[in-house]
Formats: C-alpha cells, structure tokens, sequence
C-alpha cells in the first residue's frame, strides 16, 4: 500500500557544493543531505511517481549548539569536506529517510502536533523548546550536568576569561570600554544573578564597590573563591518574595542583570518560576532615585536563528518569533513592555558588535554577529510613582 506523502512548506534546500544539497526543516530543525537524483526523488515521492531510481543521502544532522549557546545554531555538519561517507539508497529508503527527519510527512495533524512542550526528560516525540532541547542532549545524550557545561562552553577552565568564541569576540570586547565609560570608584553596584561571578569581578576592576548575588550556592562558592578585592558574593533567591531583602533600599548607583530575563519569559519549571513582577520591585527599591538598570541579553530577534549564505554574506530565516515553541526570550514589545510594567523607562540601548579581528578566528560566527547582533544592552531608569500609588 503507498502511504500519501506530502512536502511541508518548512522545508528548503540550500547548496552545499558540487551536488550536494542540504535539505532542512527551519521550524523542526532538522536536516539531511542529498544530492541531485534525491532532490528529485524528493519531489516525485508525495506526488506517488515511483520507480527503480537510487540516491545518495549524507546523515549530516547534529545537535551544533553542543558546541555553545552562541555557537552556530544551524544542526548540520556546515563544510562539506566533513560529510561522513554517502548511502545509496532506493525510493522506499529515501522517503523512510526524509520523513524520519520531517522533510515530506504523511499525516499534517501529528506532525504539527510534535511542536510542543516536552512531557519529560524522555520525551523524544515532542520537539519542546530550546531549553527542553538543550537540557535532553546534554543529560541524556552526553550526560553532562547542564551547570557545569553552561561554565565550559563560556570560559576558561579557571573562569578568567572568556573561550576564544562569540563570546570574548562579544561580551569580551563590548564590555570592559563600556563599564569603564560608565562605572568608577564611589559606584555601589549590584550584579543581579551573577553567576560565577565573571561580570562583577569586571565591573570591580573600575574602582566602584561589587555586590554579587546568585541562587546557585555553587556558583556562589565559585565566586567567593576568585572575588576581586571590591567584589562580595551572596546567595539570594532572586525573582522570588522576600529573596533579595538583604540589599538595602536605595543604595544602588547601577544594578546589573546578564542573560537572566529570558528565564522570566520562558522559565525551565513553571511550577516554581520567578515572578517578573517582583524582581522589578526589588531592583527599583534598591536603586537610588538616580540608579540606573543594565539589562544585557540575548538578542530577541536573532539569537538561535540559523546561519545561511557565505560565510562572509550571511542570511537568516526567522520563524515563530511570536511563538515560544522553540524560542525562549520573548519578544521585543514584550520586553520594552515588562521593562515599563515594572516601573522602568529605556534611556539608552545598543546591540553588540564583534570583535573585528574575530575574523580570522571564525570567519562565518564574526559576519553573522557583525550583521545580525546576538545582545543587546538597555539602560533603563526607573519612572516616578503617581502620587498615591
């Protein structure tokens, strides 16, 4: 019996040298390679023409964000040279092949139905979000703690620099200039979910005095234990009622928060997530009344969408940005409008440039992030209560 295939509109086809064909499906993010005979295989099968004919098929699917959050996001083995070797398969191999990967389905309502939260850990059949994605390959796959892969992938092993990757290329060279223009002894900061503590022990290098607060005790050790001379570290529940009380009212210059308000967005566990409402309240009672917010984050629009085109003329295809099936930062309107919900005004934003001699190190990660920025940086102060508020 011939199963009725059809070819969803979320696939496309883009070269990738002498007949080779990358196949994808941008919104289930998977891929294989074909070349020409397949291609047109490809588009005979839902149409039921069968016949004798064979291709060539390369499994070049692979979870590439194991190599970093900010490495290339795109799931496929990018140079051709790398290709494991060919199969030659018939007909009946290759659609078995292209619908295992979800280039031509036989049934509409399942197939969009496997965009949804994962149920578990285990949970193959559901794609989840990037979270849920992220947090499987690494538990069951390479089963490796996600904290301490999160360290790994960002710094070096004693965490007192950056890996030689978009982030140094980034953060590393935006960074320090910037806290030096705006940071200076007399400052009173404090770095709101700080981690191991990396941004606070750069901030501390100005002069201004560092308070470092994190939930994660081990972060915290961490900290603690390579805490530069204006730097103390905390443990505090932040986003949570009563978890920051130990900071006294107005006696923050700047309050600082690095790729944490996208876990508000998009939580790991909606059963115990962070309340949004109550990390502002707690940020505009500590600031003093001229304080300022430093909110750096992944890019709303860009962060995660996969690298297309040359390696030094890069396109992008952007799907579901209102949609978090995938995704997990909000949108734009939606952060410009919590910022403003919690009782904060945008003064000032950028969106972060790489470091230009990042290009001779990664030629197509320097061009994406040059033309489609991977941070942005918002300053933000806090607007006036309406009287009787």
């Amino acid at each position: 019996m011939t199963t009725d295939f059809r070819c969803p509109g979320d696939v496309v086809a883009l070269p990738a040298g002498s007949d080779r064909w990358v196949v994808m499906n941008v919104f289930a993010r998977t891929c294989l390679g074909l070349d020409g005979d397949g291609l047109g295989l490809m588009r005979q099968i839902p149409a039921g023409r069968h016949g004798d004919s064979t291709a060539r098929v390369w499994e070049i699917e692979r979870f590439s964000n194991l190599d970093g959050l900010l490495a290339d996001p795109s799931r496929f083995v990018r140079e051709a040279a790398d290709w494991p070797e060919p199969e030659t398969v018939d007909e009946t191999e290759l659609a078995d092949r292209l619908e295992r990967h979800c280039l031509i389905i036989a049934d509409e309502e399942a197939y969009r139905a496997r965009f949804a939260p994962k149920r578990n850990l285990l949970d193959r059949q559901h794609f989840g979000n990037f979270h849920e994605q992220m947090g499987q390959h690494l538990m069951l796959t390479e089963r490796t703690l996600p904290d301490d892969w999160w360290l790994s992938q960002k710094f070096d092993a004693d965490i007192a620099g950056f890996r030689n990757n978009l982030y140094g290329a980034v953060q590393g060279f935006a960074l320090p200039p910037y806290f030096e223009q705006r940071l200076g002894p007399g400052n009173q900061v404090v770095d709101i979910g700080c981690g191991p503590g990396f941004f606070t022990n750069m901030m501390a290098t100005t002069g201004a005095t560092l308070l470092g607060v994190d939930p994660n005790e081990k972060y915290v050790e961490m900290a603690r234990r390579r805490a530069h001379e204006n730097a103390r570290f905390e443990i505090m529940n932040i986003g949570y009622e009563g978890g920051c009380d130990g900071i006294a009212d107005d006696s923050a210059d700047i309050v600082f928060m690095s790729d944490a308000l996208l876990f508000y967005f998009v939580p790991n566990d909606v059963e115990v997530a962070p309340d949004m409402e109550i990390l502002f309240r707690d940020i505009r009672r500590i600031l003093k009344p001229d304080g300022r917010l430093i909110s750096l984050e992944p890019h709303h629009v860009f962060w995660l969408n996969p690298w297309l085109g040359d390696a030094d003329r890069p396109f992008t295809i952007i799907n579901g940005y209102r949609d978090s099936s995938f995704r997990v930062t909000g949108t734009l309107s939606e952060l410009i409008q919590a910022f403003a919900a919690g009782g904060f005004a945008v003064t000032w934003m950028d969106e972060l440039r790489p470091d230009p001699a990042f290009e001779s190190v990664d030629r197509r990660a320097y061009h994406f992030a040059e033309q489609f920025p991977l941070w942005h940086l918002f300053e933000l102060a806090a607007m006036p209560e309406a009287p009787g508020s």
